[in-house]
């Protein structure tokens, strides 16, 4: 292959994947509206909602206490710390504009989280026995949102053979988040769905803008697929398992357990299995594209 039929085809590797990366942004804002319309709009949706609150574990005052602290742990100060870590990496690595795309994907989500639910406005449709737990809206989930920006990030500045690694970790930190504000009931399922959904524009989105300006790359090593396949799966079983142990049995007055509903159960599964799904789709997404500085892999800029 010559030089220039080399330059053509990674030329459209790029634009195949910055549509890609902008398809899932798009579909990603409006899975946000989608839920909105249905979780906040909707008699049947907030029925929905309010059904995995109910069912979730009557905690002792002291059980509820130390959810609480731990979803506490997540702050504007926890945030920034995290944050600029992410940053700093990516910069001593030499990547500076990987480094203002992470920033942007942290503060972004975050910021658009704030604002979307200063102005979602959810009407009392339930009525009665059915009336709204949480009288005011919580969509989308600011702790899920601060977890799944921290777990996206590291994944985008993590090299390509560490991705895998990478992924396991962050998922399993965002979706035990997620799924513990609805343990602790302080948000309904759809905040932290919602999250995922903000959380993946901005990451979608920035990641095609990194690749339009970089170019696909040619990474040196593969991203472990299989890894990632066993990554997610353990991911998936000690998400849920853990969540759901902690949350049935209770040590507060002697080891005992407690019933939960079929709404909470379900409802917690898919936090989990949505928070999985949208790290491996920014993973896969990022097969075979080199973020690092030219001159780390064998690419030069296109």
């Amino acid at each position: 292959m010559t030089l220039i039929d080399d330059r053509t085809a990674r030329g459209a590797d790029r634009h195949r994947a910055v549509a890609r990366f902008l398809a899932m942004a798009i579909l990603c804002a409006v899975a946000l509206v989608a839920l909105t319309a249905v979780f906040v709009e909707t008699r049947s949706g907030q029925r929905l909602d309010d059904a995995a609150l109910r069912g979730r574990v009557v905690e002792h005052p002291r059980t509820q206490a130390r959810s609480d602290r731990l979803l506490r742990t997540i702050s504007v100060g926890s945030l920034a710390f995290f944050g600029i870590s992410l940053m700093g990496i990516a910069l001593a690595r030499g990547r500076w504009n990987l480094a203002v795309g992470v920033g942007a994907v942290i503060a972004g989500s975050n910021v658009t989280t704030q604002v979307y639910k200063y102005f979602v406005h959810r009407p009392h449709l339930l009525f009665g026995v059915d009336r709204l737990i949480i009288p005011f809206n919580t969509l989308p989930s600011g702790h899920s949102t601060v977890a799944a920006s921290l777990a996206a990030a590291l994944v985008l500045v993590a090299p390509v053979r560490l991705r895998p690694l990478a992924a396991t970790l962050g998922a399993l930190y965002a979706c035990g988040i997620a799924a513990m504000t609805l343990a602790a009931g302080w948000h309904r399922p759809s905040d932290a769905v919602s999250a995922f959904a903000v959380v993946g524009f901005w990451t979608f989105g920035v990641s095609g803008l990194l690749v339009w300006l970089r170019g696909t790359g040619r990474p040196r090593v593969s991203e472990g697929l299989p890894s990632l396949l066993i990554g997610m799966i353990a991911v998936l079983v000690l998400a849920f398992g853990a969540i759901t142990v902690s949350t049935t049995i209770d040590t507060a007055d002697g080891l005992h357990s407690v019933r939960l509903g079929l709404a909470y159960v379900v409802a917690l599964a898919s936090i989990v299995a949505v928070g999985v799904a949208f790290i491996v789709t920014e993973v896969l997404l990022l097969r075979g594209i080199s973020l690092d500085a030219p001159g780390r892999d064998r690419s030069t800029w296109t």
